[in-house]
């Protein structure tokens, strides 16, 4: 049988698969806020390191534009995070018992013939179904921007911040490999006094390694 628009049961029927597909929508959409915890755990565990690093004194220029990149970028995401997961009303149906009770004693009031009251109630209830498709639709239109933009920014931050990670860990490769060089002068210098102590013919030449 083909469907039509002047049929209002076919009407109540699109509009409530549409309040139950956008109910089921937002509710995924939230789900989906552990891709963006992913994402901030993983920068987490460099983060506080790389920020001692750039409150360092005679640091690189382009590490401070690195990092000034990746705080616009991140704090940006974050806003939007916040925003994903506050709290907003969602519609949601009336009891059924409202229809059947007390609208229809109120139609019965003015009105004598079974089919008019009924579309009449049909027609009320068609009311707020649309009334409950528009507001969840543009919840849902709004958290799924909202999770894009936090998304988004997100992964466009691990840019600059991987970039300031590079930094650090050659800085420190660097820090390491010069406490090294020191280290070996100090353990060869002790060698050559003690050497020297015990005879005066032996080598004391010392052979550094860098």
């Amino acid at each position: 049988m083909p469907k039509s628009f002047y049929d209002l049961d076919y009407i109540i029927e699109i509009n409530e698969d549409r309040v139950e597909q956008y109910t089921s929508a937002y509710q995924q959409v939230l789900s989906k806020l552990t891709n963006i915890i992913l994402i901030y755990s993983a920068i987490a565990i460099f983060l506080v390191p790389i920020i001692q690093e750039v409150f360092m004194p005679g640091k690189s220029v382009v590490l401070y534009i690195c990092f000034a990149a990746f705080a616009g970028l991140f704090i940006t995401s974050l806003v939007f995070t916040v925003k994903l997961v506050f709290p907003i009303q969602v519609a949601y149906l009336i009891e059924p018992g409202k229809y059947y009770k007390d609208y229809r004693l109120d139609y019965e009031k003015t009105m004598t013939v079974q089919n008019d009251i009924d579309n009449a109630l049909k027609a009320s209830y068609i009311g707020e179904l649309e009334a409950a498709v528009a507001v969840n639709d543009k919840v849902f239109k709004r958290k799924s921007s909202f999770y894009y933009n936090a998304l988004i920014f997100a992964l466009t931050s691990t840019i600059p911040f991987l970039l300031c990670l590079g930094y650090h860990i050659f800085q420190k490769d660097d820090k390491i490999q010069k406490i090294e060089i020191v280290k070996s002068k100090i353990n060869c210098n002790l060698d050559k006094k003690l050497n020297n102590a015990k005879s005066k013919y032996t080598d004391t030449t010392c052979h550094y390694h860098q």
